[in-house]
């Protein structure tokens, strides 16, 4: 079993469900046994399900929830389209049925059934807590919007009681004066900075298989328009990538095998790689929906009009989840690099990636230096080389794959670096991004 790159909250369970609220708190939470109280009284009285503390004169701080229409992101990227229309997309008039909330655990009181509200359980993990969130919030989580000054009720006198000075847990007690009841809640106390990770390390490079691959569609990909003297040799421009000293798993068409044997074992690099065969029939992604994407295409550009070509490139997540599932190095961390990356990327000789968060996907946010400014290149990420530890690479490629079917249904299908750009938007806490022009991808990496 792997070990999980973050903190596992089923692992403490049984230890949850022996109280009725958890105090998360850290080195900055100002928080006393009278804050307690009246923190205690408020989430009790409004049947909270949580509180968030402010580090900064017990204040409450919550981001704002925001709303994610998919026609309007399209208006966004409407460079790659031709001949339409702002008017005509509008007039689709899809819902706008996402709903995002910037949020990951921080000092707060959340009530414990919570922990067991969600299929996917509380991990710590900024975008996993992010989902978590999401899906409580449609079940009706309900979060304050604030403290305000009168949090007390006046009706209830509490008091903190059998406070534990090992654990520092403790239990407070309610009383409500007109029925002359009392009621006791427990609160377990738990410290943020001190969640324990595992440790992984990849600075040598040493624990990171890099997946590649070129699925040969037959269709001579043409020029983009704002390039039209580029030219397209994959094979000729592959050996930047081939180079790469680190493990390697290669996913091609049978004609290619023989080739790219021959450069990985001229670089004395055969042992350190893996290569897998792909057809069209087997391994072009959504090969089943080829004539729907075929007509959604007709809108787009040249050469984003290409059915096989929008699908070719996004069979790339098809292959990292191959690779990762079967793991054939025993690596933490894998890394997609494009088969033909050096017609546009700087490959330097012996350069290793060594990425090594265990909870963020890096890849470049696309951008030009220009009069003293960036200008970011028409809303992209740079898809064709990015890096994460194994788990959160598979949680990207099960975002991936709702998005492009949404997409889909709707209509469209853009380009992968514009698709991942809408990801990246509505999952921000899943990505480290930089910013770079296309040739410093690798480096910057």
């Amino acid at each position: 079993m792997d070990i999980l790159p973050y903190f596992d909250f089923t692992t403490i369970e049984d230890k949850l469900k022996e109280y009725d609220y958890i105090l998360f708190y850290n080195d900055d939470t100002k928080i006393d046994d009278d804050s307690i109280i009246d923190y205690s009284n408020f989430i009790i009285k409004n049947k909270l399900d949580q509180l968030i503390l402010n580090n900064s004169d017990n204040n409450l701080n919550i981001s704002k929830m925001i709303e994610y229409d998919y026609y309007e992101k399209i208006i966004k990227l409407n460079k790659i389209f031709k001949n339409l229309k702002l008017k005509e997309i509008i007039q689709k008039n899809y819902s706008s049925n996402y709903k995002s909330l910037d949020y990951t655990l921080q000092p707060s009181i959340i009530r414990t059934k919570n922990f067991f509200l969600s299929d996917s359980r509380l991990k710590r993990n900024p975008h996993i807590e992010n989902l978590y969130c999401k899906e409580l919030v449609n079940k009706g989580f309900n979060i304050s919007p604030y403290i305000s000054n009168n949090i007390i009720n006046k009706n209830k006198i509490t008091e903190i009681f059998e406070k534990d000075t090992d654990t520092d847990n403790f239990s407070i007690s309610i009383t409500n004066i007109n029925k002359n009841t009392k009621k006791y809640y427990k609160f377990l106390k738990i410290y943020l900075n001190k969640i324990e990770y595992p440790i992984f390390n990849n600075q040598s490079g040493d624990n990171l298989t890099i997946v590649t691959g070129f699925l040969n569609t037959k269709i001579k990909r043409p020029p983009k328009s704002d390039t039209p003297h580029q030219k397209y040799d994959y094979l000729d421009k592959s050996r930047d990538t081939l180079k790469i000293p680190q493990y390697m798993i290669i996913y091609c068409s049978e004609e290619l095998i023989e080739k790219v044997s021959e450069i990985r074992k001229e670089l004395g690099l055969l042992d350190k790689t893996k290569i897998i065969k792909i057809t069209i029939e087997n391994n072009l992604y959504m090969y089943d929906q080829l004539d729907k994407v075929r007509d959604n295409v007709k809108k787009n550009n040249s050469p984003y009009d290409i059915a096989e070509y929008i699908l070719a490139v996004n069979s790339r997540y098809g292959y990292i989840e191959d690779a990762i599932e079967n793991n054939y190095f025993n690596t933490d961390y894998f890394a997609w690099v494009d088969f033909s990356a050096s017609h546009i990327v700087d490959i330097p000789d012996n350069k290793k990636i060594t990425y090594s968060s265990h909870d963020k996907i890096r890849i470049g946010w696309i951008a030009r230096y220009s009069n003293d400014n960036f200008v970011y290149n028409h809303h992209c990420l740079g898809g064709g080389i990015f890096a994460g530890y194994k788990q959160i690479m598979l949680e990207l490629i099960k975002i991936h794959h709702k998005e492009f079917v949404k997409l889909m249904e709707m209509g469209y299908n853009i380009n992968d670096d514009k698709l991942l750009f809408i990801i990246m938007d509505q999952n921000p806490h899943l990505f480290d991004t930089y910013f770079s022009g296309y040739s410093n991808l690798f480096i910057r990496l």
